[in-house]
């Protein structure tokens, strides 16, 4: 009978980045970052399972019936994070290609050649160290380790009511790739240790020009990914990932309700024109969406009056951005 058993607080979340064919784990000279992770879920080899139809005249369901498609397999873990400038980098990097600050998404954004066994700069290889299930002294494979991942959402708040203010990054990624319990033990190791950003540091705050007191805010980027195929019937790995639509980029502010509010009303009721609205922080946090439009906005009973405003950011052309994060 087996004793062993998996504390959660034994695990660490570390990130490795750097070119590597797609679909090739980072090793251990490669480059490492132990991210401030709070949460987080752990993808484990396997197969959903299809079944064909039953013959008529009887009612139950044979073995024949069943077949595994591990094909069709995704897999995905979402990471939520302190927010310091590593967290949100690297989920850009691994999102829309562009993992130095100011981080810019255009049109033209994209995360290079996804084709299996082609050197790509922007997948990242997650390593949860101490999260293997085989435990045993003479070859412990205690790691997992997830390659070829690439990001379909990244989600950034910040709120005076939760977590004293702090920024939250909550990204989503996902691989075509099995995840293997092995032994793997970085070189090198940089652990983020950087303060996460703080809505209690915004320094300016306005939307269409017009100043904001914010009570709280929320990004979200995303993109569909889907694999293509499969190589072979022994690890089923893809022929690569295709991407199926175009980036979207939207959000919501909440701010105090105020003369600010009715300034904006010919904007509020719809008007078809972009807006610019931007988020800074006075510890190196600027967030800019040029060309946003305001999607609904409704009042928000609280003690006292708050705006809801949610929007949907654009490009005012094809070059231009629809999103840039600048941080440090």
């Amino acid at each position: 009978m087996a004793t062993n058993f998996q504390p959660r607080g034994d695990i660490k979340v570390i990130m490795g980045s750097g070119a590597k064919n797609l679909g090739t784990a980072h090793v251990a000279s490669d480059t490492w970052n132990e991210l401030q992770v709070v949460d987080y879920n752990i993808e484990h080899a396997s197969a959903p399972i299809d079944v064909a139809p039953s013959r008529s005249g009887i009612y139950g369901q044979v073995e024949s019936q069943g077949h595994h498609r591990p094909d069709t397999q995704i897999y995905e873990v979402t990471l939520t994070m302190r927010g310091t400038p590593t967290a949100v980098l690297k989920s850009c990097l691994a999102l829309f290609g562009d993992g130095a600050s100011a981080s810019e998404l255009t049109s033209a954004s994209n995360t290079g050649s996804m084709k299996d066994g082609v050197s790509n700069a922007n997948q990242v290889t997650l390593l949860f160290a101490n999260a293997g299930s085989d435990s045993s002294e003479s070859t412990p494979n205690d790691d997992v380790v997830m390659a070829g991942c690439m990001a379909t959402q990244m989600v950034i708040r910040e709120d005076v009511g939760t977590n004293g203010g702090e920024m939250v990054v909550e990204t989503t990624f996902i691989s075509a790739y099995q995840p293997t319990e092995t032994a793997l033990t970085p070189s090198s190791t940089t652990v983020d240790e950087a303060a996460p950003k703080n809505i209690f540091d915004l320094s300016a705050s306005t939307l269409d020009a017009e100043p904001l007191v914010l009570n709280n805010f929320e990004i979200t980027i995303s993109r569909p990914l889907a694999r293509v195929h499969h190589q072979n019937t022994t690890d089923y790995k893809p022929f690569g990932y295709v991407q199926t639509g175009p980036y979207e980029v939207t959000g919501s502010i909440t701010a105090k309700r105020d003369d600010s509010i009715h300034d904006l009303i010919a904007h509020i009721k719809g008007d078809s024109t972009g807006i610019a609205l931007s988020i800074a922080e006075s510890s190196d946090l600027t967030i800019s969406l040029p060309d946003v439009m305001i999607d609904n906005s409704k009042p928000e009973v609280s003690d006292f009056l708050l705006q809801t405003i949610p929007f949907r950011a654009f490009g005012a052309n094809e070059a231009g951005n629809i999103i840039s994060i600048t941080i440090a």
